[in-house]
């Protein structure tokens, strides 16, 4: 004997979710890797500078030591 309450939890709502046009079209990849702790902030200021200047970032890149 099953005693069934609708008390409207769950299930498909109006107005529920995400609103629309929140998202957007491109999006960035997320990726993973293993770096030291050291590593780990030269790559964060490194995307600091390739997010704010891809030109800049470039240009770093191509520095020879």
């Amino acid at each position: 004997m099953t005693n069934e309450i609708n008390n409207n939890w769950g299930g498909k709502r109006e107005g529920a979710g995400r609103p629309v046009g929140t998202t957007k079209e491109i999006t960035r990849k997320t990726r993973s890797l293993r770096a030291f702790d050291y590593e780990w902030d030269l790559i964060r200021e490194f995307t600091k500078v390739v997010k704010k200047d891809k030109a800049l970032a470039i240009k770093m890149l191509s520095i020879k030591d």
